[in-house]
């Protein structure tokens, strides 16, 4: 998609039509985003409603359906997209952004019949401030096709050991502006995350710890750190996944994926702030060495974990690496993403992500960026009461899982804030709002970069 500042002659024109337009043309169809074309004129209106009502969502639902209908080499009419709250630059950013994601090359495919040459658009507009409107979106649109790209890569190929390569591949073109470390097997052992390596036990790979830090402003001691959970497959490990829920278990790598592609623009933008991440990435299979159920096992903090569910293994990963975020990077804020609880599909569907803060500050923080970049985010409730099975253990400091079947996400978000050593803390649970369908989204990228550009120097 490329933007044009005059009007062309060779395509058609699309412009927004409202129920107040003051447009004379016959035959104008006035249903919901229904496009008519006019071809002796080559000319099109698409309706889009009331002008008072016309906001962020029903733009990105006209956008999709004008890229999605492949019917004409539109040069779309910016300007007359505009009316409620809808501005100029969100029409760009708009229509950009969806169409790398739906059109965007470089998603993984295995496809051997070759994709037909899609009909190019154009976004008309004669603001020059629309110029760099269109290059951020269209970075920032790679950005989360860059996650999308790892989340829909086959477990056959993306494993731990592929994935921390991939990762680590792409972070070194930032050269000095970044120290990167990936941790293999040895280094993760001397670290003594015995909660990593409980699950990475049946594995055929070897787990891997990929860390990178930014620091765009030297004088601050504010950082966040992002804490992404990498499970490259997950079985359940001897807690078997029955078959209808084992199918799109490569996702679950989705929160590593995220943190990694947000934190790949962030340098890219130079913020002044400071930020680093932290992706634990293992798979979680059966073997004769797998982890089994009732067995302890010591995390990097110090404290005990009884396993009576193998299939809760994401936040036993996410515990070593907060622990090893807490103790590397000394972060004024810890933010973690994971597909972690099928509990939150129950709760918020894919719609919402959930989010837990321990201040009103740092919510304040994520529904400003998550309003900006229209991503939707729904607060849930840190509370003791959901920690009190957890701490039912007779042997260990805790039990992995709370097996009463209720508040699942909750009781999972308790237990991880119980290695955040009092930091200020953000857990985003994304197992419903990380996929549509079969389709990885790159949910949160653009949240996670725009809290970072938010940051408090």
């Amino acid at each position: 998609m490329k933007l044009v500042n005059r009007e062309s002659s060779k395509s058609f024109s699309l412009k927004g039509l409202f129920e107040s337009s003051k447009i004379k043309e016959n035959n104008l169809i006035k249903t919901k985003f229904a496009i008519t074309e006019f071809g002796d004129k080559k000319i099109a209106y698409i309706f889009l409603g009331k002008d008072s009502e016309f906001n962020k969502c029903l733009l990105k639902s006209a956008a999709k359906k004008i890229i999605n209908s492949e019917t004409r080499d539109f040069e779309i009419d910016a300007k007359s997209f505009v009316a409620g709250k809808v501005t100029e630059e969100m029409v760009v950013n708009m229509f950009v952004d969806q169409w790398e994601y739906i059109k965007g090359e470089g998603l993984y495919s295995a496809k051997t019949t070759k994709k037909q040459k899609d009909i190019p658009l154009a976004i008309f507009s004669s603001n020059a401030k629309m110029k760099s409107v269109v290059q951020d979106a269209l970075l920032l649109a790679k950005s989360v096709n860059l996650a999308r790209k790892l989340q829909a890569t086959p477990p056959n190929i993306c494993n731990s050991e592929w994935l921390a390569s991939e990762m680590s591949k792409t972070l070194k073109n930032h050269g000095t502006k970044i120290k990167l470390k990936v941790l293999n097997k040895k280094e993760i052992e001397a670290e003594k995350m015995g909660l990593l390596l409980s699950v990475n036990a049946g594995s055929g790979y070897e787990a891997r710890l990929v860390t990178a830090e930014y620091i765009g402003n030297p004088s601050s001691k504010n950082k966040t750190v992002y804490v992404g959970k990498g499970i490259t497959f997950d079985t359940g490990g001897y807690n078997l996944k029955p078959s209808n829920a084992i199918l799109g278990m490569k996702y679950d790598m989705s929160g590593a994926a995220i943190c990694f592609a947000a934190f790949n623009r962030i340098i890219e933008l130079s913020p002044k702030t400071n930020v680093a991440i932290v992706l634990p990435l293992t798979d979680n299979r059966i073997s004769s060495k797998a982890s089994l159920p009732d067995s302890i096992y010591t995390s990097m903090s110090g404290k005990t974990v009884e396993v009576n569910n193998t299939d809760a293994e994401g936040r036993l990963i996410l515990a070593d690496a907060i622990t090893y975020a807490i103790k590397k990077f000394n972060p004024s804020r810890i933010v973690d993403i994971a597909t972690l609880t099928g509990a939150m599909v129950v709760s918020l569907g894919s719609t919402f992500t959930g989010a837990w803060a321990t201040t009103d500050n740092a919510w304040e923080d994520l529904q400003e960026a998550s309003r900006k970049q229209n991503e939707l985010v729904w607060r849930m409730p840190f509370h003791n009461d959901f920690l009190i099975n957890i701490k039912k253990s007779n042997f260990a400091d805790y039990k992995n899982t709370d097996l009463s079947g209720k508040g699942g996400s909750c009781s999972a978000a308790m237990f991880l804030k119980e290695f955040t050593e009092n930091k200020e803390y953000i857990h985003l649970d994304i197992a419903g709002s990380s996929m549509d369908g079969e389709d990885p989204n790159g949910i949160m990228v653009k949240t996670l970069v725009q809290l970072a550009l938010d940051a408090k120097a």
